[in-house]
């Protein structure tokens, strides 16, 4: 058999055998923590709804922390890309927006260079904007050093449509 066939079977044998090519953990990341956050709105699970912690130790602050809700309103949160979160107490940002009007891909993009309208593009939270800022929302979770955490559920209220003014409008 020809030398580069052999190196390139076992390229791609190596490939396939298990942790060769799992991410590299960045140096420092603390030890995570399985933890799940469930979100009701209206009485009902809230899917697609955008999470973000926001760490209250300034040493966990450089790992990003959050996730999307599931159809079910459930989200297994992440670190840095990682499953699971470093153990400590975080404050919880909830944000869902939808977009009407304007471009939202390439093939609209060629549309509108051709002539064709979409409209002026709108941004409506559909979330109380009390729980997307760190200084209004109530919701905080304490994460422990456990690897059994309880779900957290927190319910944002009622359905809303608030538009986000853009800078300069």
């Amino acid at each position: 058999m020809n030398l580069k066939y052999c190196l390139l079977i076992l390229i791609l044998i190596g490939g396939m055998i298990p942790g060769c090519n799992k991410k590299q953990r960045p140096e420092g990341l603390p030890e995570l923590y399985p933890f799940a956050i469930k979100v009701i709105q209206d009485g009902q699970p809230l899917a697609g709804a955008n999470i973000s912690l926001v760490a209250q130790d300034p040493a966990l602050m450089r790992w990003p922390c959050g996730g999307n809700t599931n159809e079910e309103g459930i989200v297994k949160l992440t670190t840095y890309g990682f499953e699971g979160v470093p153990a400590g107490q975080f404050k919880v940002l909830i944000m869902k927006t939808e977009t009407i009007g304007g471009v939202h891909n390439a093939e609209e993009a060629k549309r509108q260079r051709e002539g064709e309208d979409f409209g002026k593009e709108e941004i409506f939270n559909l979330i109380d904007p009390i729980y997307r800022d760190q200084s209004t929302s109530p919701f905080v979770i304490d994460v422990k050093a456990s690897y059994d955490n309880p779900i957290s559920e927190f319910d944002v209220g009622e359905a809303v449509k608030v538009p986000i003014k853009m800078p300069g409008e």
